[in-house]
């Protein structure tokens, strides 16, 4: 895709994200065209890969309109990936964690910790806690060695809106909470105990889709919307 079908992708993804096209909107290929002052040809191409992503849904006759997210479909997306992560954390616990990644663990665990002595909460620190976090799953989900199973928990983390959502509803609180349960599932994976590395990594993302649900429904959001609304105070954590 060239540099200007890129650009478009993004802003057209941000638009989305940021709640400018509330959900079930229909998107004009015209009005996004003039409003970005390119042809429909790039526009065109961006509505179909935001679409793969999740972000819009495709209508017969309509055209794409933004996808709207229930609190069924975000308890369905969490109840999926704490099975599937759970299998990953107890397949590297029960075959070995290799020492790349025990030392990579070891040093995520130990730039958390710092972040934990920031005394307020601010966008830097969300972005950092944020990339910390990613690193943290990422690292165990490709030391399983399952290619199906990295490639199904994939699917299930990058659902644009709430991977765009989660990270804005959150604090000092939750950075401490999810640092202790990172913490007690490297202990169970480097002690080579699977079914207890297993429980924690399942209760561990079961209750951060419990939290962003009661975020969700606290802030009376429906489906991108949430991206742009006020963070509401010691409720979600981080998986």
């Amino acid at each position: 895709m060239s540099t200007r079908g890129q650009s478009v992708v993004r802003a057209l993804r941000d638009k989305v994200l940021d709640g400018e096209y509330a959900p079930g909107a229909r998107l004009n290929e015209i009005e996004i065209s003039n409003s970005l002052n390119v042809s429909r040809t790039p526009v065109r191409a961006a509505l179909a890969i935001l679409a793969t992503e999740g972000l819009l849904d495709y209508v017969p006759n309509s055209g794409y309109v933004v996808r709207s997210y229930s609190v069924q479909d975000i308890e369905g997306v969490y109840a999926a990936r704490s099975v599937l992560e759970g299998l990953a954390a107890r397949t590297v616990a029960e075959k070995g964690i290799s020492d790349r990644v025990r030392g990579l663990l070891h040093k995520n665990l130990a730039e958390t910790e710092a972040l934990l002595n920031e005394t307020d909460w601010s966008d830097r620190l969300r972005d950092e806690w944020g990339r910390l976090n990613e690193e943290f799953h990422e690292a165990i989900f490709a030391d399983a060695g399952n290619r199906h199973l990295s490639e199904l928990i994939g699917k299930s983390r990058s659902i644009p809106l709430l991977k765009g959502v989660k990270f804005r509803w959150h604090d000092l609180d939750t950075l401490a909470a999810s640092y202790s349960d990172h913490a007690e599932l490297f202990d169970a994976i480097a002690n080579g105990q699977g079914t207890r590395a297993e429980h924690l990594a399942r209760e561990h993302v079961y209750q951060a889709g419990r939290r962003l649900v009661a975020n969700w429904r606290r802030a009376g959001v429906d489906g991108a919307s949430a991206a742009t609304r006020r963070p509401i105070r010691k409720v979600s954590r981080a998986a």
